[in-house]
């Protein structure tokens, strides 16, 4: 912690071009982290805006050894009356040029007026980075950010870390306040956001929030996410128990889609391939190989339809999020479905076949 507010505190100085005084720190807050509420009690159209961040001012003037959380809420009915309204209750101005993780609670999406005007107070000042982590909350993104006796101080730094360690992704594939702008300016691409609960005072990804067309469309489980992830071509390995109990990891997986009408219905055929290692049980018969092989890519192959099946009934998505594509595979389709995504994902089938290949029979 010693290490982390030193490294912190010179990224402020460099920040300010090396103009670093005690008053510039004193005048400035650095959240790590915000929390975007609705008040859905007695002042409707309100928001309530948390926020979590080390008190730099006391590390910088009592030598303190670890950082000091700050824990702030206010309401206001839009961004720019809160950030006003936190200048006017502390003396000092918002700086988000450390800021790492936002979190939205669910209902922010009952009040779509309300969440443009975000999008528009952050894209039109430039306040926030569009590469800024999003999450959201099942409950109060308020309460997340108050978890902080388990995650030993800010709630924010503990997300950053836990999104760091996060190893299953290509390039540290996560939604972002980007991708959020470019559903809203675009609407045309599906967009999965990690929902945080709390599980042992811990902020916990336990599912994950589906965007289509700038709606909240439902929740699918982590599971079923990291299927549609594999089946987009993000995921660095995938782990899969199949039904007799063989847990292999799948590693330098690319997963490749070709789209083609087929009797007047678009047709996306989705190739996943990929090197397999079984992690149990030890010591695979190589005679065993290419039945557990065959056994596997039927499985994935089934569980893959069987979800896409499932999003496009109950959620009407494409899970392989093909539309954004379609330009490229089928002139004629995409002139077809131009400006219709949603009417492209209800009609849309999807196909997949798998290669694997396991590599250890020891």
């Amino acid at each position: 912690m010693q290490k982390y507010a030193f490294v912190t505190i010179a990224v402020l100085c460099l920040t300010f071009l090396c103009g670093c005084e005690s008053t510039e720190l004193e005048q400035r807050s650095f959240p790590l982290a915000m929390g975007i509420d609705l008040q859905t009690d007695e002042s409707e159209g309100q928001l309530v805006v948390s926020f979590d961040f080390p008190d730099l001012k006391q590390i910088s003037e009592k030598s303190k050894t670890a950082d000091t959380p700050v824990e702030f809420s206010l309401e206001g009915e839009n961004l720019f009356e809160v950030e006003k309204s936190y200048e006017n209750n502390t003396n000092r101005i918002l700086d988000y040029n450390h800021l790492k993780n936002v979190i939205l609670s669910e209902e922010n999406f009952q009040n779509m007026n309300m969440l443009r005007k975000i999008l528009e107070n952050w894209e039109g000042q430039q306040k926030v980075a569009r590469n800024t982590s999003l999450f959201f909350a099942e409950g109060k993104a308020a309460e997340m950010l108050s978890l902080t006796e388990e995650t030993e101080g800010s709630v924010g730094k503990y997300l950053e870390e836990m999104l760091e360690s996060q190893k299953d992704f290509k390039a540290n594939k996560i939604a972002t306040i980007g991708d959020l702008m470019n559903q809203w300016h675009n609407q045309d691409e599906l967009l999965l956001v990690p929902v945080l609960t709390e599980q042992g005072e811990r902020p916990t990804i336990t599912k994950y929030g589906v965007i289509s067309n700038f709606q909240y469309v439902g929740d699918i489980s982590v599971e079923e996410a990291m299927q549609v992830f594999l089946s987009q071509n993000m995921l660095e390995r995938f782990q899969y128990e199949s039904s007799d109990g063989t847990v292999i990891e799948l590693t330098d997986i690319r997963a490749e889609k070709q789209i083609e009408e087929a009797e007047g219905i678009p047709v996306v055929n989705v190739s996943i391939q990929g090197k397999a290692k079984i992690l149990q049980p030890q010591g695979i018969d190589v005679r065993q190989q290419y039945k557990i092989e065959q056994q596997i890519e039927q499985q994935l192959e089934f569980e893959l339809t069987e979800t896409a099946g499932k999003l496009q009934k109950e959620l009407g998505v494409d899970m392989t999020n093909s539309y954004i594509a379609l330009g490229g595979y089928d002139r004629n389709l995409y002139e077809e479905y131009k400006d219709m995504p949603e009417t492209y994902a209800k009609n849309i089938q999807q196909v997949f076949h798998t290669e694997i290949k396991i590599l250890n029979t020891n």
